[in-house]
């Protein structure tokens, strides 16, 4: 009986562990969204090759950096049109002494609508101390779909972990609001809205 409560309140306690290191009450506990291979539909309905992590993408409408590479996806509706959409979180990657670097940088948000087939894409942009805009990098970043400002659409997060011995990760929220991505959520201050 010990072990039962000693399990739950571990459970809980990462619940609010993870609240917490995003700086956003918890609405509920949100499901994680499939990550369901599909392909990736242009207007012209000429269907790519299946996504797979770490490879190249080309949507030439979105005019991506030609090292632009699928760093995670989802299929879930996150316009609130209850058709699945595709979240796919790419960036772009070099090449060190012949391996595929384990960072990325200039992070982009794309959603491909499940019914229009039209893409959005949001630029997770940083300004500098100088004023200077980058793009967010990070070491492995992945994708989190659930609802979590309560209003029964799923929302994205987007952590990026910073490597190095602080264990830093910078988080992203987005929801579709006016027909495209908007922060909900940075805990980067220098993330441009």
């Amino acid at each position: 009986m010990k072990k039962q409560y000693v399990k739950k309140i571990t459970l809980l306690a990462a619940g609010f562990i993870c609240a917490a290191a995003i700086h956003t009450p918890q609405v509920s506990l949100a499901k994680q969204a499939t990550a369901v291979p599909k392909g990736v539909t242009q207007q012209t309905n000429k269907v790519l090759p299946k996504l797979k992590l770490g490879q190249k993408i080309i949507v030439p409408e979105l005019k991506l950096k030609e090292n632009t590479y699928v760093l995670d996806y989802k299929v879930s509706d996150v316009n609130g049109d209850s058709v699945a959409d595709k979240i796919i979180l790419v960036g772009t990657k070099e090449m060190i002494d012949g391996k595929m670097d384990a960072y990325a940088s200039d992070l982009s948000i794309i959603v491909q609508d499940g019914k229009k087939h039209k893409y959005s894409k949001y630029d997770w942009v940083n300004k500098g101390t100088d004023g200077t805009l980058y793009g967010e990098l990070g070491r492995e970043p992945n994708l989190i779909i659930g609802d979590y400002t309560g209003d029964k659409v799923d929302d994205i997060i987007v952590t990026a972990p910073q490597g190095g011995n602080g264990g830093y990760v910078d988080h992203l929220v987005l929801s579709w609001q006016e027909n495209k991505l908007k922060v909900v959520f940075a805990d980067n201050e220098a993330t441009v809205k």
